[in-house]
């Protein structure tokens, strides 16, 4: 017996010491593994221990966590995510005349803080402008964070940076009676929101100090290797990919609007930059963003908000995207602050 739990402890301690070197090396080492698994290990965009998010489990909403240095690493590209006070990525004291919304194309996915379009904006062409934009955001999250905060910022000019994806975003949080029937309209919304958000139940980080390992996060990784990633499923056919089109549209439209109401009403202006990247990575994906971007503009024409596109802008230029990633370079931010400070203000002046 004695002896028995003598290779026990033996063998315990080996795997204890083997699982700590593991971890150790990965730790070293997890940049330079390959997208894929560096992605995995650093888990940038989760609400776990370490990630930058936060979750709101009432309305589905993620938030950055305020006040902190993150580095990041998301399919090969490396960059530090430093929040202000509100959650969002912008200097201290930032100005805030100009609002841009979006995901993680204007939010500056795979770049540093100086090479993503809304700095350039602020450095290059003097704007006073703070960035609303997170990875992973769509019509209901920007709506949100605008109801917070349009007040507090009293901004002159919001422009809003919608992407094909917003659409399949709305389907994977929002139930088809709740996008006939928006719970951004009830009355305490945004109250709920501002409570929720500041509850022990969304600051708690997911996982524990378990599943903070990257061994962990590896050997995870590695038995899922073989299985479907759960990921976005086209519609199996064309009824109802119409009828889920037809209903999203109709869900964003109504979002859309009450915003662009509450901005004018304000003496605010509303521009829409619809990030098309002309990218041809399957049949479904290049008719769904031509799709949507028509959607944008109709849209547009109809509540009278100036409409730009940026597929004329990307199409034939590869530099402007990271490669096997597909957001903007650091080049794609330099040409879209360019068309932004370019086109936008032309329609203020009148306003």
């Amino acid at each position: 017996m004695i002896a028995w739990k003598g290779k026990a402890r033996r063998l315990a301690l080996a795997v204890l010491f083997t699982w700590g070197l593991l971890e150790l090396l990965l730790r070293l080492t997890a940049p330079y593994l390959g997208p894929r698994v560096s992605t995995e290990l650093f888990r940038s965009y989760s609400i776990e221990r370490g990630g930058i998010y936060f979750l709101d489990p009432l309305h589905s909403i993620q938030f950055m966590w305020p006040n902190r240095h993150t580095r990041c690493m998301v399919n090969g590209y490396a960059w530090s995510n430093d929040t202000d006070e509100r959650g969002l990525r912008n200097p201290r004291d930032c100005a805030s005349d100009i609002l841009v919304f979006g995901d993680s194309f204007l939010y500056g996915h795979g770049v540093e803080l100086a090479d993503s379009a809304v700095d350039i904006l602020r450095r290059k062409y003097g704007w006073k402008v703070y960035n609303m934009a997170r990875q992973g955001d769509s019509i209901y999250q920007q709506y949100t964070l605008f109801r917070l905060y349009f007040d507090i910022l009293k901004p002159r000019h919001l422009i809003l940076c919608p992407f094909a994806n917003d659409f399949q975003d709305i389907e994977q949080v929002r139930s088809p009676q709740e996008q006939l029937q928006p719970m951004e309209f009830k009355p305490d919304y945004v109250d709920e929101v501002r409570s929720a958000m500041h509850s022990p139940e969304a600051r708690t980080p997911r996982g524990n100090w378990f599943t903070t390992s990257y061994a962990y996060r590896l050997v995870a990784m590695l038995g899922r290797k073989d299985k479907a990633d759960g990921g976005f499923q086209p519609p199996a056919n064309e009824a109802v990919r119409e009828e889920r089109f037809q209903r999203q549209g109709y869900f964003y439209a109504l979002l859309f609007q009450d915003l662009v109401t509450r901005a004018r009403a304000a003496g605010c202006t509303v521009d829409v930059v619809y990030m098309d990247t002309a990218e041809n990575r399957d049949a479904y994906w290049s008719v769904e963003q031509e799709r949507i971007g028509k959607y944008f503009a109709w849209l547009c024409a109809r509540s009278r908000v100036p409409f730009y596109s940026t597929r004329e802008l990307l199409q034939g230029h590869p530099e402007y995207l990271l490669p096997h990633d597909g957001h903007l370079s650091p080049l794609g931010n330099q040409a879209f602050a360019a068309l932004v400070a370019r086109e936008c203000p032309k329609t203020w002046a009148s306003k």
